[in-house]
């Protein structure tokens, strides 16, 4: 620097020293040579001045001059400039990068100001709160149409939180979460939680129906009890002893169901390794056998089997679907009436289907079978002695062979259920 700025010196005074010696000893006057002399320096740096003028219209491209101290002076303002351009492309970078990703996250987000004006939002929040893409100009509060909405966003508060119906679906409930950015914009974090909801309200009604389910037997087990304390007789305890089989063969069937069916939630979908060649036929064969056998059984039964028809699938839990299914038919079907079981191909899979005469169901109840506990007729049910979880065993159970079951039925005339499974390719 120091030796840059010498040498510009030692050059200027040159100039300056031989222009005016040279017209000092043209004219023969040295005040008139020192004049010149100055003057050319002055056009010299005039020149110089106006190249650099020349370069600051365009800053970005390389200085070009002659020489001298705008010559330094623009390239120390050019590599300053350049990489303070550089330092601004990674900021840029690095901020259209975590804007995308921010864009990208699950959690819906919008950014607003304190008077709801939304400044932006990630495609999320667009999905959820049912917003157009071009979201500048729009305001919240007005779009949501929940005075807690305004409450939220004009809240000082950091963290404020509340539940609100969502504005594109009013049966969808939304937690909204509002954190300050600064004096005048929010950050409104907002997360669907209608499945949560479901999930907390599916188990209370767990245990709800699970208390009521145990409550009745055991009542009248320990009522049972109290009286055999106060019994003295042989007879009376047999007697009481005999009338405590059914309420604790319900409380174990209940358990068991119970047991089944969260071992079917919790245990991962077979692969194809896991799946056997079955013999369905057989199964419905024995099936049919074991509940001629029960008590009270007086109905007709008809069925149509294919013997070659095998299928691919976890034989325990195929016969656990059928007798669920059939016993239900049993049970739903009044004394004389008819059931009629099919097992056939179905193009390239298999179908079983079993049709009772029973009193049929309403439509509005059709696709709440298979939930844990649901009843159509709870005193019939009850005294049949039906748990309330076989069809959400049987539902599981097809999951976990890509299966559905299907549910036919009319009022009056009766009802059909159904599920196809995968053919053996050992099926004769």
């Amino acid at each position: 620097m120091k030796s840059s700025l010498s040498t510009i010196t030692f050059n200027i005074l040159f100039v300056v020293l031989v222009t005016g010696t040279v017209v000092a000893f043209v004219l023969g006057d040295v005040f008139i040579g020192s004049i010149v002399g100055l003057s050319a320096i002055i056009v010299f740096l005039l020149f110089q001045l106006f190249q650099f003028y020349l370069w600051t219209r365009n800053p970005l491209t390389p200085p070009r001059m002659v020489s001298g101290l705008f010559q330094i002076s623009a390239s120390r303002l050019f590599l300053s400039s350049h990489n303070a351009r550089k330092r601004s492309r990674k900021i840029i970078h690095a901020a259209k990068g975590l804007k995308r990703r921010l864009k990208e996250l699950p959690e819906a987000w919008i950014v607003t100001t304190i008077d709801g004006q939304i400044v932006d939002a990630n495609d999320a929040a667009k999905d959820v709160l049912d917003l157009p893409i071009k979201t500048a100009g729009i305001n919240l509060v007005e779009h949501w149409q929940d005075p807690r909405v305004e409450t939220i966003i004009r809240s000082p508060m950091t963290g404020e939180v509340l539940e609100v119906s969502s504005p594109k679906d009013n049966r969808s409930q939304l937690e909204v979460r509002q954190h300050v950015l600064d004096g005048n914009n929010r950050i409104i974090l907002v997360r669907d939680v209608t499945p949560l909801n479901r999930l907390l309200t599916t188990r209370q009604d767990f245990l709800a129906n699970i208390s009521h389910e145990l409550r009745s037997p055991l009542t009248v087990i320990v009522g049972y009890l109290e009286a055999l304390q106060d019994s003295a007789t042989i007879q009376d305890t047999e007697e009481i002893a005999a009338r405590l089989f059914s309420p604790v063969q319900r409380m174990r069937d209940l358990v068991e169901d119970l047991l089944t069916l969260t071992r079917l939630e919790s245990s991962p979908r077979p692969s194809i390794y896991d799946l056997n060649d079955v013999n369905v036929a057989t199964i419905i064969h024995t099936i049919s056998s074991e509940i001629k056998e029960l008590e009270g059984f007086d109905h007709d039964v008809e069925t149509s089997i294919d013997e070659r028809t095998r299928a691919l699938g976890i034989p325990d839990e195929i016969y656990s679907a059928i007798n669920n299914l059939i016993t239900n038919a049993i049970r739903y079907t009044p004394a004389g009436g008819r059931i009629s079981i099919r097992w056939r191909k179905h193009g390239t899979a298999c179908l079983f289907e079993v049709t009772d005469t029973g009193p049929g169901i309403a439509n509005e109840h059709l696709q709440h079978l298979t939930e844990r506990f649901y009843r159509v007729d709870t005193p019939r049910i009850a005294k049949s002695g039906g748990t309330g979880l076989g069809l959400a065993i049987v539902k599981h159970i097809l999951l976990r062979h890509e299966s559905t079951l299907r549910i036919n039925s009319i009022l009056g005339e009766g009802s059909t259920f159904g599920f196809t499974l995968p053919s053996s390719k050992s099926a004769i």
